[in-house]
């Protein structure tokens, strides 16, 4: 696992080393979209980083709404009362989130119907999914993830989240080692977190669970945004990140766009 993971929740500066350039690129917003910040930042020799997730999608919002940030992230649809005050949008890529499951487990593809029913406790057993005479432990993130509710959304519909043998994981990836634990388990995470995580991916509806599938059904939009027109080094970034070369970065670990 990346070591951005351990400290999403803090302000960290990223220096890119032999550039010659001592502009700094101030990011506040989205832990996830700041996952590719870091992973721009190793190769991106433009400009340096201060990134600050602590604040999460809401404050990339707000802090760039008040110019107290050069650009921000949003891991969901940026509010429309955020766009009224100036802030333009630009879609960089969409994250998806897997749904797993322990790598003997002998299932790999399931339905949305399938899905909802395990999610809502009306599926307890695997031996229903073609899989082995075992209750289903059922884990989720917790409720003020984007990632609950982008699944619930997508999968469940109007449903809520039920079952004797559900669980909510805190922080979230720690699903990972539940599920690497525990071969009756099922979890949901997004990709962000998913390289080298030994755990087994599941096939929703046929869709192959992969940062090249643009198909892939469980997924939400990550914004870059900005206070006005973007201008200067914060330009210069955005057009890289939409260029070829900067969605190579993107695709590390979510859907790109172009």
């Amino acid at each position: 696992m990346k070591p951005l993971k351990t400290v999403l929740a803090m302000t960290v500066a990223l220096a890119i080393a032999n550039t010659g350039y001592a502009e700094v690129i101030r990011y506040t917003g989205s832990s996830t979209v700041g996952q590719f910040i870091y992973d721009a930042a190793k190769v991106y020799n433009k400009s340096t980083f201060d990134i600050n997730t602590k604040s999460e999608s809401s404050g990339g919002e707000d802090s760039t709404a008040a110019g107290r940030t050069d650009l921000g992230g949003v891991a969901r649809d940026v509010k429309q009362e955020i766009l009224d005050k100036g802030v333009k949008k630009f879609l960089i890529g969409k994250d998806a989130i897997g749904i797993l499951v322990h790598p003997s487990n002998p299932v790999t593809k399931l339905s949305k119907e399938q899905l909802s029913g395990i999610f809502t406790g009306d599926i307890t057993n695997w031996k229903k999914l073609g899989g082995r005479d075992m209750d289903i432990d059922v884990y989720i993130v917790n409720p003020r993830s984007a990632t609950r509710k982008v699944f619930r959304k997508a999968v469940l519909g109007d449903k809520k989240y039920a079952g004797k043998r559900i669980k909510t994981i805190r922080p979230d990836a720690r699903i990972i080692e539940e599920i690497k634990t525990n071969p009756a388990s099922i979890g949901q995470l997004s990709f962000s977190f998913l390289e080298g995580a030994n755990v087994k991916r599941i096939w929703p509806d046929s869709e192959e669970p992969s940062v090249n599938n643009p198909n892939y059904p469980i997924t939400r939009n990550l914004y870059l945004v900005t206070k006005g027109d973007p201008k200067g080094k914060v330009k210069e970034f955005l057009d890289w990140t939409l260029s070829p070369d900067g969605q190579r970065v993107v695709k590390i670990n979510f859907i790109g766009v172009r």
